[in-house]
């Protein structure tokens, strides 16, 4: 199909539009990884923009050494990994409810989720109740309270819905269970909704820190979301012996890899994701 000259510059004007919105969000954090890798001289200078200055790795180093990283590290892995997990089986098992207008209660629960939606108790009756079920410095207390999310419940529903009733019918007609309907038919054309809810709940469990912050006094159980707010927020840093690094190492540059080493494991999950963003929830799950 050939565009007229107005389709063209509009066009034209998206991809500008999309290019300075992806430059906005890439910029800074090219900025924060060009200064980890940095010597203290060039970034005190403002020498350093998108590149490496006289390239060292002395902040990385001073992380993964005088920081609790690496522990924080797996307790973030075991978080992220158990909450995604669970929430997930959760969100896909009431959304396939949902979708079903024979539910006795449907709309009871769909109002119920939707006040859930509207209305939030708020920080302190959460904590009292977190409090009272004893799990105070417990990995439970950053898991359970996000569990379900109406938001994506609703998400996932609609994308359920969007399966044409023939591909389930015909599934029922041979005998198939509601459980079996799910997990064959229902699940493998919805792997774009589900992917895209993988990502959103695994990265809002990898950066929740305000929940540790409450909830987490023990230094064992800390999260890596909690510890980059006490490095770059609360200056609560392990004592370090300076002379090992001499004058090559710079706050700036402590806070700046400390960033970058909390993103990173975070980021590695999108190529593996990706392909299902770029893939239709539909295509070739119904053949004329």
């Amino acid at each position: 199909m050939k565009l007229s000259r107005g389709e063209k510059v509009w066009v034209a004007c998206m991809y500008v539009l999309a290019i300075a919105c992806g430059l906005i969000c890439l910029l800074p954090v090219l900025n924060l990884f060009a200064k980890s890798l940095s010597s203290a001289k060039a970034v005190a200078s403002n020498r350093v923009h998108f590149w490496p200055v006289e390239f060292n790795t002395l902040g990385w180093q001073y992380i993964w050494v005088y920081t609790s990283y690496l522990r924080c590290l797996g307790n973030s892995l075991i978080n992220t990994v158990a909450g995604t997990s669970i929430s997930l089986g959760i969100t896909i098992l009431t959304a396939y409810s949902l979708a079903h207008p024979e539910l006795k209660g449907r709309k009871f629960f769909i109002y119920l989720y939707v006040f859930s939606m509207v209305f939030t108790a708020g920080t302190l009756p959460v904590y009292f109740q977190i409090n009272s079920y004893n799990l105070i410095n417990s990995r439970w207390s950053l898991i359970l309270p996000h569990l379900v999310s109406p938001y994506y419940t609703f998400v996932l529903k609609s994308g359920f819905e969007s399966v044409p009733d023939s591909l389930e019918e015909a599934a029922r007609i041979d005998g198939a269970s509601y459980t079996r309907t799910l997990t064959s038919i229902i699940l493998p054309v919805s792997k774009a909704s589900i992917a895209t809810i993988v990502i959103f709940t695994a990265v809002a469990y990898w950066n929740r820190y305000f929940d540790a912050l409450l909830y987490i006094t023990n230094q064992p159980l800390k999260p890596l979301s909690l510890l980059l707010y006490e490095v770059i927020k609360l200056s609560k840093m392990e004592e370090t012996n300076d002379e090992i690094y001499g004058q090559g190492l710079s706050q700036t540059i402590k806070d700046a890899s400390m960033v970058i080493m909390t993103i990173l494991p975070i980021l590695a999950i999108y190529p593996f994701m990706q392909r299902y963003f770029v893939k239709g929830v539909m295509v070739g799950s119904v053949k004329g």
